[in-house]
């Protein structure tokens, strides 16, 4: 590959249309309820709005040591998973054959929140 002389510098580009936000925080192991064989935990996040849900973006990310990893993440047939309403992200962990999972313990999450702008 070869790389062709340096152009102009372009024009800066216009004003977005999503804002971003976002939160860490850690699911402590005694927040995981288990209910029919999977076990989740509801945390209340103003941030999701109608807007956000009709027109912007959730992305969460679970921390596994030191990296952060986009959910869903699947290991085998064991699942972290997230689903949003109003105001609130559930977090569900299962297993996709077979008995249930062990709890998952103390988990930290990333939620980034693209909210647009009106």
């Amino acid at each position: 590959m070869f790389a062709g002389p340096k152009g102009d510098p372009g024009t800066n580009g216009g004003t977005g249309n999503l804002k971003k936000s976002e939160r860490t925080f850690t699911v402590q192991a005694s927040s995981w309820v288990n209910t029919l064989g999977f076990y989740s935990t509801n945390v209340y996040f103003p941030e999701i709005t109608n807007d956000v849900i009709t027109k912007g973006e959730v992305k969460v990310y679970m921390q596994i040591g030191t990296q952060w990893w986009s959910l869903p993440y699947a290991v085998g047939d064991i699942m972290m998973h997230q689903s949003i309403e109003l105001d609130y992200l559930h977090l569900n962990y299962s297993r996709i054959h077979g008995v249930p999972p062990s709890s998952p313990g103390q988990v930290t999450f990333r939620v980034v929140v693209f909210a647009p702008v009106n």
